[in-house]
């Protein structure tokens, strides 16, 4: 602890001390005792939940592969995204829509930043949040990023979309009707319905889109709202091996379910990117890039993710059944 930090945490021992002195008498110490103990406290106790952290996390990079392998492309594809887009927030180039006649402000190029950069920032949370055992936490956090990532989707195939993204109403009312109309993400997946239809997607996988796509949403949303289950996930985690662990407080593990949050934010993400992708270039025409933003080795990584994700399609398809055994 730091000695402003210490100076904070004495003052306010002797303040409580002062407004309640009988409870500063059961501790049968001073206020000035009471801050080193504290203090102790925070560097023992505390300190050795962050050491388990840190642990897990070890342990976690060699147990998580190679699905954590598999995801941190699709992570670096995102961040990639994000940089280009924050690169060309000042420059001419209109990253989305070139030939469609749209407001000047916001500009294409600043909403594609503002959706790839909270994309990359989720995807990092996750991350860490699994990576150091904060499993039902993590679950929590790609609910958001699916969200999100479904709406990027939607602003990059529809103008309307786009337009509705770019509304905003000063009356909180009136933006909040405006979401549930346009926005909400009952809505945003009925347009991917729809793109999934225009791609023609079943000629290109036999993987279901709309039934991965719903099934997604409502498996994370299990762990997104308050109810006894989802907590009785996280305070009980099963190791790597199934069994399930006794109630270790405020400690967690990076186990069974970490592994099938990985599983199934893979399946998405390879679905999240055959989309973009194809959009992209097919109506966007980023095949017109030249130079710095050359768009040659994000295809080259796309093609190396997608391989990456067919090669490990039964080891997800079996995690996936490992978890509703």
């Amino acid at each position: 602890m730091r000695d402003e930090e210490y100076r904070l945490l004495l003052k306010a021992c002797r303040d409580v001390s002062k407004r309640e002195p009988r409870l500063q008498l059961s501790q049968q110490e001073s206020p000035e005792e009471s801050a080193v103990s504290i203090s102790d406290e925070l560097t023992g106790f505390l300190g050795a939940v962050h050491k388990d952290r840190e642990r897990v996390r070890d342990s976690a990079f060699g147990t998580m592969q190679p699905l954590l392998a598999v995801y941190d492309i699709a992570l670096l594809q995102v961040c990639d995204l994000s940089h280009l887009a924050w690169q060309e927030l000042h420059g001419r180039t209109r990253l989305l829509w070139p030939s469609v006649s749209l407001p000047k402000r916001p500009s294409t190029t600043s909403v594609f930043y503002l959706l790839t950069s909270n994309l990359a920032q989720l995807l990092q949370a996750v991350r860490l949040l699994l990576l150091h055992g904060f499993e039902g936490q993590g679950r929590s956090m790609f609910r958001t990023f699916v969200e999100l990532a479904d709406l990027t989707l939607a602003v990059v195939a529809y103008e309307d979309v786009y337009r509705h993204y770019i509304t905003n109403h000063d009356d909180s009312r009136a933006q909040y009707e405006h979401w549930r109309r346009h926005l909400s993400p009952a809505v945003i997946r009925r347009h991917l319905g729809r793109l999934d239809r225009e791609l023609d997607l079943v000629a290109t996988t036999a993987v279901p889109a709309e039934d991965v796509r719903d099934d997604t949403y409502r498996w994370f949303s299990l762990f997104s709202h308050v109810n006894m289950v989802a907590h009785l996930v996280s305070a009980y985690p099963e190791d790597l091996a199934g069994e399930r662990a006794g109630p270790i407080a405020m400690l967690g593990e990076a186990g069974m379910m970490a592994r099938s949050t990985f599983s199934r934010s893979l399946l998405y993400l390879w679905l999240f990117f055959l989309h973009l992708d194809r959009l992209l270039w097919e109506r966007h025409f980023w095949n017109r890039f030249r130079g710095p933003r050359w768009r040659g080795r994000y295809l080259y990584r796309s093609r190396v993710f997608d391989t990456l994700f067919q090669e490990n399609y039964n080891l997800l398809q079996g995690i996936k059944d490992e978890e509703g055994a």
